[in-house]
């Protein structure tokens, strides 16, 4: 079953740490996550990762069961490697993982950033339709700014997960409980789009 928590500032609300560690179901010291840096593209952004790893360190998550997965070290879906001689074993950093891979894993966090390049990312590398295989098989969704957006309606080529239009780091955000028919969405820092299964709605 799907679950997805499209936040603007991620944990800093401890009520979706709470949520998250609660839906996984399983010890926190077992839980294996994906990290994913990509939509950080300028020192504004990039200056917030270590705190959005923080997110999951603090939230109990081991540093040796979190991996670090920039699409950006990835090559383009269909590109034929020219020098992958003698390369029997590429490492999974520098490519696209398999469906039995993210498997093994219980939940990928999307870092904020440009969600413009985040998405044309997300798409070259042909990691769209694993990522929606995984999310399916229940792999937990974190979404931080950029990495909420590219699920939400705010591009014609999206994730797909809320048709509305979604704006983060509001100073008024739009009422909780279920989403507006077809009007943008505002998220406050302290809001979240909360997905699970068919269920979707404003939390905080």
């Amino acid at each position: 079953m799907r679950k997805l928590l499209l936040t603007s500032t991620g944990f800093s609300n401890k009520a979706f740490e709470k949520l998250f560690l609660e839906q996984v179901k399983k010890p926190v010291e077992q839980i294996r996550a994906i990290f994913v840096p990509t939509a950080a593209n300028s020192d504004d952004a990039r200056e917030v990762l270590p705190g959005c790893l923080q997110d999951l360190t603090d939230a109990g998550i081991l540093p040796e069961n979190i991996f670090v997965y920039h699409l950006g070290y990835l090559m383009s879906n269909g590109h034929p490697r020219a020098y992958s001689a003698g390369q029997a074993d590429i490492p999974s950093m520098f490519r696209l993982l398999s469906p039995d891979e993210m498997r093994q894993y219980d939940a990928i966090y999307f870092c904020g950033g440009d969600p413009t390049y985040l998405l044309s990312e997300v798409i070259r590398t042909g990691f769209a339709d694993i990522l929606k295989q995984a999310v399916e098989n229940g792999l937990f969704y974190i979404g931080v700014s950029a990495g909420s957006i590219i699920a939400a309606g705010n591009f014609s080529e999206n994730l797909g997960y809320v048709s509305n239009e979604l704006a983060v780091h509001c100073e008024a955000g739009t009422p909780c409980g279920k989403l507006p028919d077809s009007e943008k969405i505002n998220l406050t820092d302290s809001q979240a789009v909360w997905i699970c299964g068919d269920n979707i709605e404003i939390i905080e």
